[in-house]
C-alpha cells in the first residue's frame, strides 16, 4: 500500500477507471518523462520554423502590415544590442553600409495601374533665335545639363550686325539732338522777355506821353504869367527844362517800344525752335531705347552695349539657355539656315515629371485631383516615388475603357527617365499607399533563431544588432515588416563578420 501511495505522488493522479500496481507504476515513469521531452522539442522546432528560423525565405507570403507607413515598429524592446569594432577590424572586415530602400507591398502592386513617365509640359522652355542666319556652332547635345544663360548655339546673322550699327547711328543722333536742344534753350533764355518786354515798353511810353502833356500845360501857364509879370523868369526856365526832359523821355520810350515790337517775332521763332529741338531729342531717345532693348533681347549685356563701338560690331549671335534644366529636344545642326523665332532646342526642368497612368472605367469615380499616388519602377526596385493626381482625362479610350490620369511627381536626382514604364498605386483605390522598407538579402543574418540586421550608428565603429520580421524576398531583396525604417543605413557587406564578433562577445545568447 505504501508503494502505491508513493507512485501516485510521483505521477499524475490516476483516473477512476485505471488501477495500477506498484510494479507497473515504476515501469511507466521513465516513459512519461521521455514523452514529455519529445513533445517539448517538437513545440520548439515548430516555433522556430514559424518565426523564420529555418528554411528559405523565397516565395513565402506574409500578411500585409497594418501600419502603412515606411517606418515599421521595432521587433523587440529593451536595451540596444551593439557590436563595436576596432579601427583595424573595421578595415579588414570590408564593411559596406547602404540605406534602407522602399518598395510597394505585394497587395499594392497587384492593384496598381500601369503608367509612363513624361516631361512636365509646364516646365519645358524653348530656346529660340530672334534673328535669322546660319548656324555656326551647336554647343549642347540631347541630355546635356545646362544653366540659364549658358550659350547653347552660335548663329551668323547679318540682322544682328545691322541692329548694332543702327544702335550706334541712333546713339549719335540722340547726342546731336541733345546738343541742339541745349543751344535752343540757351537762346530762348537770352530772348526770354519777348511780349512782356513789349508790354513794359508800351506802359513806359504811355507814362511818358502823360508826363509830357502835364509839363507842356505847366510851361504854357508859366509863360502867360511871365508876360504879365505874375511869374518870375526863374520859374519859367524850370518849367522849360521839365518840358524838354519830358519830350526826351517820350522819344526814348517810343524807341524802346519799337525795339520790343521788332524783337517779338524773333522770340516766338526761338521758342518754336526750342520746342522742335525737344521733340527731335525725345524721338531720338525713344528710337535709341528700342534699339538698345533689341540688342538686350539678342543677348548683349547692358555693359557691352554701353561700350559698343563701330570696331566691335559682330555678326555672331549667341543663343542662350532660357532656363536651367536638361536639353530634351534639338532641331538644328551646324550649317542650317534658320529664320527669326525658330526653336533650336527645348530645355526641360526634370526635377518634376508627369506620370500618365491608365485607370479602368470602374475605378475613375473613386479618384479626385489632389489624391496621393505612389510610383514604383522595375529599374529602381529599392525606390518609391510619391506624387499627386493633377488631372483626370474626361474622355475614355474606347478600346481599353481606360482614362488617362496625370500625376505630378517629384524627381530627385532625375532618377525617373522620360518614357519609363511604372506602376502606380493610387490612394483612392483599394491598393492605397502601402510600402515597406527593403534591404538586400546579404544584410540578413540569423542568430539563435532570430533574423537580424546590423544598423549603422553615429559612431562609425559601432553597429546596432536589430531583430527584424521579414516579408517577401525577390531578386536578392527582402521586404521588412518590422524592425527597420526607410532611410536607415544597414550593413550589406561584412554582416557575417559582425555576426561572428557578436557571438564571440555573447556566447550565451
Amino acid at each position: 500500500m505504501t508503494d502505491k501511495t508513493n507512485l501516485e505522488n510521483d505521477i499524475d493522479p490516476p483516473t477512476p477507471d485505471i488501477e495500477l500496481d506498484a510494479t507497473t507504476g515504476r515501469s511507466l515513469r521513465p516513459l512519461f518523462i521521455a514523452g514529455s521531452i519529445i513533445v517539448a522539442g517538437v513545440l520548439v522546432l515548430l516555433a522556430v520554423w514559424l518565426f523564420g528560423g529555418f528554411g528559405s525565405k523565397a516565395g513565402r507570403q506574409v500578411l500585409a502590415p497594418r501600419n502603412l507607413d515606411t517606418e515599421t515598429p521595432q521587433a523587440t524592446d529593451g536595451a540596444k544590442e551593439v557590436v563595436t569594432l576596432t579601427a583595424e577590424q573595421l578595415k579588414n572586415a570590408g564593411i559596406v553600409v547602404s540605406p534602407v530602400g522602399e518598395q510597394m507591398t505585394s497587395a499594392a502592386g497587384e492593384t496598381a495601374a500601369d503608367g509612363v513617365v513624361e516631361a512636365n509640359a509646364y516646365r519645358q522652355t524653348p530656346a529660340v533665335t530672334l534673328a535669322g542666319g546660319i548656324v555656326r556652332r551647336v554647343l549642347s547635345e540631347l541630355g546635356t545639363q545646362v544653366r540659364a544663360g549658358d550659350t547653347i548655339a552660335v548663329i551668323f546673322s547679318d540682322e544682328f550686325a545691322q541692329t548694332q550699327s543702327r544702335y550706334l547711328s541712333l546713339r549719335t543722333e540722340a547726342a546731336n539732338a541733345a546738343k541742339s536742344y541745349d543751344r535752343a534753350i540757351r537762346l530762348a533764355a537770352i530772348n526770354q522777355p519777348g511780349r512782356a518786354e513789349l508790354e513794359q515798353a508800351t506802359k513806359q511810353r504811355v507814362s511818358a506821353e502823360a508826363s509830357l502833356a502835364e509839363n507842356r500845360n505847366r510851361f504854357e501857364r508859366t509863360t502867360r504869367l511871365a508876360r504879365i509879370g505874375a511869374a518870375s523868369r526863374e520859374e519859367l526856365e524850370q518849367d522849360t527844362t521839365k518840358l524838354r526832359t519830358a519830350e526826351a523821355e517820350l522819344v526814348e520810350a517810343r524807341a524802346r517800344e519799337q525795339r520790343a515790337a521788332q524783337l517779338l517775332p524773333i522770340s516766338a521763332e526761338v521758342r518754336s525752335a526750342s520746342e522742335e529741338a525737344l521733340n527731335k531729342l525725345r524721338s531720338s531717345e525713344a528710337e535709341l531705347a528700342a534699339a538698345r532693348q533689341r540688342l538686350i533681347l539678342f543677348g548683349m549685356s547692358a555693359q557691352r552695349i554701353d561700350r559698343l563701338t563701330a570696331t566691335q560690331i559682330t555678326s555672331e549671335l549667341s543663343v542662350s539657355a532660357p532656363t536651367t534644366g536638361t536639353v530634351t529636344s534639338r532641331t538644328v545642326n551646324v550649317g542650317d539656315v534658320v529664320e527669326a523665332n525658330k526653336e533650336l532646342m527645348r530645355v526641360t526642368d526634370l526635377s518634376s515629371v508627369w506620370v500618365i497612368a491608365k485607370v479602368y472605367e470602374r475605378d475613375i469615380a473613386r479618384l479626385q485631383p489632389g489624391e496621393a499616388a505612389t510610383i514604383s519602377v522595375e529599374a529602381l526596385p529599392d525606390r518609391v516615388f510619391r506624387g499627386q493626381v493633377a488631372y483626370i482625362d474626361p474622355q475614355l479610350d474606347e478600346a481599353t475603357r481606360t482614362a488617362k490620369v496625370r500625376i505630378e511627381v517629384g524627381n530627385p536626382g532625375n532618377a525617373l527617365k522620360i518614357g519609363m514604364y511604372v506602376r502606380v498605386s493610387l490612394s483612392g483605390l483599394r491598393s492605397g499607399d502601402r510600402t515597406l522598407p527593403v534591404v538586400p538579402s546579404s544584410a540578413i543574418q540569423t542568430i539563435n533563431g532570430r533574423q537580424v540586421v546590423f544598423v549603422a550608428t553615429d559612431d562609425p565603429n559601432t553597429f546596432e544588432l536589430r531583430s527584424v520580421r521579414l516579408g517577401d524576398e525577390s531578386e536578392g531583396r527582402v521586404s521588412v515588416i518590422e524592425g527597420l525604417t526607410q532611410g536607415e543605413k544597414v550593413v550589406t557587406t561584412g554582416s557575417f563578420m559582425l555576426r561572428a564578433e557578436w557571438l564571440k562577445l555573447n556566447p550565451d545568447k
